[in-house]
C-alpha cells in the first residue's frame, strides 16, 4: 500500500488508464503543479521524450529508464485529458482498424522481441 497525502493507493493492483489519469491529476492538482495549456504539455511531452533517448544512450538502468518512460506517458495522459480523449476507447478503435487493415503479403521476419 502506498500513501501519498490523504490519498491511499493500492500496490500491485491493475489500474484502467481512467485511473492512472484520475490519479495523476489528483497528485498534480494537490502538489499545484497542473498545467492547463495544452502548447505547454506538448512542450514538457516533448522534452521527456528527449530524457528517454538519453537515458538509452547513457545506458541508464531500467528503473531510471521507467522513469522517464512515466513521464511522457503522464504528460500523454494530461493531453488526452485536456483534448478529452478517452484512450482507452481510441486505443481499441485504433487496434480494430489496424486488425481490419489488409496485409501486402504473408507475414515474416518477426524480431524476438514482438
Amino acid at each position: 500500500m502506498i500513501c501519498l497525502s490523504n490519498l491511499v493507493i493500492i500496490a500491485n493492483v491493475p489500474k484502467t488508464i481512467k485511473q492512472l489519469q484520475d490519479l495523476m491529476v489528483g497528485q498534480l492538482k494537490r502538489r499545484g503543479f497542473y498545467p492547463k495549456n495544452e502548447k505547454e504539455v506538448l512542450l514538457r511531452l516533448g522534452e521527456e521524450m528527449g530524457e528517454v533517448f538519453e537515458a538509452v544512450r547513457e545506458k541508464q538502468d531500467k528503473r531510471d529508464l521507467s522513469y522517464e518512460v512515466v513521464d511522457v506517458f503522464w504528460n500523454l495522459l494530461r493531453f488526452c485529458e485536456l483534448k478529452a480523449i478517452n484512450l482507452e476507447k481510441a486505443f481499441m478503435e485504433k487496434l480494430k482498424k489496424n486488425e481490419e487493415r489488409p496485409l501486402p503479403g504473408p507475414v515474416s521476419g518477426i524480431s524476438e522481441n514482438s
